[in-house]
């Protein structure tokens, strides 16, 4: 009666699992008892499922069957060919984790330095930005100041004409006006209150007009400052989470090495 995959692994030893292995002419003993012993159910299904020889070769096949037990040496043999192949996938997995491990740093690796790297290139612009701006707020007052003082000037210009033209037109009817000479100095006085009152406003909206871009310039400065601190944030917890993901790998390596390879050798020797 076949045997079914429970009793394969619970009734038989590894080494009496290799001998029916070798029975089916299973030539790969490597793995642990549970692979070995679906190993030898896939090699009884592919035997059952081969065509049947002619009756005149039937004592041989009976003759195969019947082959003699393996001796001891060629068990020993069998048995270090196991484990060379066991150490063998240990050796694999473990230049896989290498492998991955490195892959992992050097991609870390990448991403911390293009981090910096824009880090650098934000910081620039942001400079380039500053400078631009203070050019910009210098030019907008030096061209203030220059309209307010050509202003000035060309007011003063007006107000020596006029009055020039006033005192003259006053000379020629001071002999016929003597309250045009109160007229001439109330209109004087008045001009004179208007003339500093215009350069007044002038100054004041001068004045507002730099507190307006230096107001300006100062919210673009901290914006630019928050967005460069969120950048160092992410690079942060990028580097954080690239230090975890190495101390998991680590800790996988130990436990592969500490766990994995002593439980397959107690199983392999104790079944």
């Amino acid at each position: 009666m076949e045997e079914t995959f429970e009793e394969l692994v619970t009734k038989h030893t590894r080494r009496e699992l290799e001998e029916i292995a070798l029975k089916y002419g299973v030539e790969n003993l490597g793995g642990t008892k549970s692979q070995l012993a679906e190993t030898i159910l896939e090699a009884i299904k592919k035997q059952k499922e081969s065509p049947k020889p002619a009756k005149q070769e039937k004592p041989q096949v009976v003759q195969m069957v019947e082959k003699p037990k393996i001796s001891a040496g060629s068990s020993t043999q069998t048995a270090k060919n196991g484990i060379m192949a066991k150490i063998s996938a240990i050796n694999s997995k473990s230049s896989e984790f290498q492998t991955a491990g490195r892959q992992m740093r050097e991609e870390g690796i990448r991403e911390m330095n293009k981090g910096i790297r824009e880090f650098h290139s934000s910081k620039d612009t942001m400079s380039k930005n500053m400078a631009t701006g203070l050019r910009n707020i210098a030019s907008e007052a030096k061209k203030m100041r220059e309209d307010g003082l050509q202003r000035f000037n060309a007011g003063q210009v007006a107000f020596r004409n006029d009055l020039n033209s006033q005192i003259k037109e006053n000379s020629e009817a001071i002999s016929r006006f003597n309250s045009g000479a109160r007229e001439i100095k109330s209109a004087t006085d008045q001009m004179a209150k208007d003339f500093q009152k215009a350069g007044k406003d002038i100054r004041e909206d001068g004045i507002r007009n730099l507190q307006k871009g230096l107001n300006q310039f100062r919210s673009e400065v901290n914006s630019q400052t928050k967005s460069n601190l969120d950048a160092i944030s992410k690079i942060d917890r990028a580097a954080r989470d690239l230090q975890g993901r190495a101390k998991t790998f680590h800790d996988e390596i130990q436990r592969y090495q500490e766990q994995d390879l002593k439980n397959y050798i107690r199983d392999f020797y104790y079944g």
